[in-house]
């Protein structure tokens, strides 16, 4: 019981958060009618979308994108419209690789990608200069790539969840002084 007290807390906080940071988090039935220009985040959690609707691109306002808990396994190219996206939740869905185009936002600063079937991560995240949080929290990660490694404004990476070695935890930390990485006990049987 203690435990989902401190889901719907953990919930909680961060709605309360994201509309701290992004005004108003709006439904995508309450914004198809609205002026693009004044809406800055939308939530499409839950919806058990494989695709997004094509009038999401003209939101290029948006600093939140909330795609929680659908059946997307790609984002499409057109997800770069929206340049000014600072926070991006793409967790719980059936990314099997993060999707490239999510290397050309800019300004991204917050990316959650846990609880997908991500196996890679494309050495293009680099270009997201201002990543600050990066969530691949139970994921099948095997290759994370060079890119990361260069995320010079990365605070916390979690990869709680996501099976590695000795040797491999030894070396992210070494490679990752500065950030704070969420990590369970290494396999003793990757090495």
């Amino acid at each position: 019981m203690k435990q989902l007290f401190a889901l719907i807390f953990l919930f909680q906080s961060y709605h309360n958060f994201a509309q701290l940071n992004h005004g108003k988090v709006y439904t995508w039935n309450e914004v198809q009618q609205a002026n693009p220009d004044t809406i800055h985040a939308i939530t499409f959690e839950k919806l058990k979308l494989d695709s997004l609707p094509n009038q999401l691109w003209k939101f290029t306002q948006l600093t939140y994108l909330n795609l929680e808990k659908n059946q997307l396994a790609f984002l499409p190219d057109e997800l770069k419209l929206l340049s000014q996206l600072t926070e991006l939740n793409i967790s719980k869905n059936k990314f099997t690789s993060l999707p490239l185009v999510i290397c050309q936002l800019p300004n991204v600063q917050k990316l959650n990608a846990s609880r997908n079937r991500i196996e890679s991560i494309p050495d293009q995240i680099e270009n997201c200069t201002h990543l600050t949080y990066l969530d691949f929290y139970d994921n099948l990660i095997e290759d994370f790539g060079l890119g990361i490694f260069n995320l010079n404004e990365l605070k916390t990476l979690n990869i709680e969840g996501v099976m590695y070695g000795t040797n491999f935890a030894d070396d992210l930390k070494r490679k990752l002084p500065n950030v704070r990485v969420l990590l369970d006990p290494p396999c003793k049987c990757l090495n």
